[in-house]
């Protein structure tokens, strides 16, 4: 009996020693470098709060850094990965610019073999591939091409007012799939239902040339499916989670971050659409007609160049429009809604604010005869202002990460030696939050960003698109879409707080996505216009 329980005793030992190393044997990575570091946990790293839930990913990134307070950069571990994080402005701007092909790659564990369309997005491609892609899609993104898509995001932007219109002038009108409540002469939206819809609407427009309406649709399949691949909560959070933890792992077990019906839904939409438009001669100023353009070698920049200058001609296959468009989708659908919702939930809450911006924009359609037009929406200074202080309080990307992919030391003390595969973070929320460079940084203050102080800002601070030469190359588009949407709205509707709306926000704990608890619930009443506006 003795000789029995002494054999399951040390059996026990030597299980719990290994499970241990397991889960540990790499967290003295940074011990050994001498690198200021956060102490981790066996196989957490220091993501024990956000995988548990008693944190958020945003909380996180700012508890890191203010425990880093007073190094330029600090180790923390993402599980069992060793991971940089950078504080220093100076250090973020000489690895994302200065020696940029040091950091070229994304830390992006799902390659275009395993899944192409996530895969041979832009977003994940490495190396030269990225760089000929990158310059091939740039001048789909310029001014130009933005000025021409401008009539079809405008359309979805008259199709969000004339929707509430309708809600409020027809008190018989019955609401479906929409989160919208009638309060008296007030509707009571739920903001992020709301613009998903309409990001939604300008994604299926403006990237796959078709025509939705997700609002007076609200069971469309393109919304549906777009809502659930962007949705980084529950299971798709835990898939996120494995992918971090062990890229090979989630390979072994064949478990896919698309589901293979979303790819095939998406892979069968765009080459339909491209094999109509090439027998039927359609053209239309949306991202598939650019993206043809692309496989051609016909696209042209503002300087009336084919991709800026450069010769470079990747080898086209039809799945990689169809990564490029999709990735467009993972990119745009909620990151855009994300900065409309948080705007609209602050405007509410700063009345002051809100009718300033709305004097601005009464004034500007006046000018242009009630018309808006692209000139317009980008000469609207403060409603610029509001966006961008918008953006520095609730980026819809709170960190971006790069790969190091040439062996760098790192300038600053103590000088660590970084080797190809290593990885480093930029917090970008902790950085908009920080007091020294954004002084009383909780506030909602549009005058941060006016003419006279924006200038004041330290580079590399504010960083809502990212820095350097892989920074968001659709960061146009997105404060296109934001900025026609906030003017359409404010244009026609006082924006209120309600019973329902969050306060004070609090960033929810249960998903990767930029949102929060309780939903965005803000009321709309409908102006009532003077003769002279």
């Amino acid at each position: 009996m003795l000789e029995s329980l002494w054999v399951w005793t040390l059996a026990t030992g030597l299980i719990s020693i290994i499970v241990y190393l397991l889960g540990t044997w790499t967290h003295d990575h940074f011990s050994k470098k001498n690198v200021p570091h956060l102490k981790p946990v066996p196989f957490f790293g220091n993501m024990g709060p956000v995988a548990l839930r008693t944190a958020s990913f945003p909380e996180i990134l700012v508890d890191w850094y203010n425990r880093l307070n007073g190094h330029k950069y600090g180790g923390v571990y993402e599980f069992l990965n060793p991971i940089i994080l950078l504080r220093d402005p100076e250090l973020i701007k000489m690895m994302t610019v200065k020696d940029f092909e040091h950091f070229l790659d994304r830390g992006v564990p799902i390659s275009e073999e395993d899944e192409p369309l996530f895969g041979k997005g832009l977003f994940s491609l490495k190396g030269q591939r990225w760089k000929d892609m990158r310059s091939t899609l740039s001048p789909a993104f310029t001014s130009s091409k933005m000025k021409n898509m401008f009539v079809l995001i405008k359309e979805c932007g008259k199709q969000l007012t004339d929707f509430l219109e309708k809600c409020i002038k027809d008190r018989n009108m019955t609401i479906e799939g929409c989160k919208i409540e009638r309060e008296g002469n007030i509707l009571a939206v739920e903001m992020k239902d709301f613009f998903t819809r309409y990001t939604n609407d300008v994604i299926a427009t403006s990237a796959f040339g078709i025509s939705c309406d997700s609002l007076s649709h609200p069971g469309n399949e393109f919304y549906l499916l777009g809502r659930d691949v962007t949705d980084f909560s529950g299971l798709r959070a835990m898939k996120l989670f494995g992918y971090m933890f062990s890229p090979k792992l989630m390979k072994l077990l064949r478990i896919k971050f698309l589901p293979d019906s979303v790819a095939n839904f998406f892979r069968s939409l765009v080459h339909s659409t491209m094999s109509t438009r090439e027998e039927k001669g359609i053209v239309r100023p949306d991202m598939i007609h650019l993206l043809m353009q692309a496989k051609k070698g016909t696209l042209q920049g503002d300087d009336n160049g084919t991709n800026n200058g450069k010769n470079t001609k990747p080898k086209w296959e039809d799945d990689d429009i169809t990564a490029q468009v999709v990735q467009f989708l993972l990119a745009g659908f909620d990151t855009a809604a994300t900065l409309l919702y948080f705007a609209s939930h602050l405007l509410a809450m700063h009345p002051d604010i809100q009718s300033r911006l709305q004097d601005e924009i009464d004034q500007t359609l006046k000018v242009d005869g009630g018309n808006l037009t692209y000139e317009a929406v980008h000469g609207m200074k403060y409603l610029d202002m509001v966006v961008s202080e918008t953006l520095r309080l609730y980026p819809s990307v709170v960190m971006v990460d790069r790969r190091c992919v040439k062996t760098y030391t790192l300038p600053a003390e103590p000088h660590c030696t970084l080797k190809p595969g290593d990885s480093v973070y930029i917090p970008i929320y902790a950085l908009h939050h920080d007091p020294d460079y954004f002084p009383d940084p909780e506030k909602f203050d549009p005058e941060r960003f006016s003419d006279e102080n924006k200038g004041n800002i330290k580079a590399c601070t504010y960083l809502p698109f990212g820095s350097g030469p892989r920074n968001c190359i659709g960061s146009r588009f997105a404060l296109m879409e934001a900025k026609i949407a906030l003017v359409q709205l404010l244009s026609h509707f006082n924006l209120k707080v309600v019973p329902k709306t969050a306060i004070p926000i609090k960033i929810t704990r249960s998903s990767f996505n930029m949102t929060i608890e309780g939903g965005f619930w803000i009321g709309l009443e409908q102006r009532v216009k003077s003769e002279t506006q």
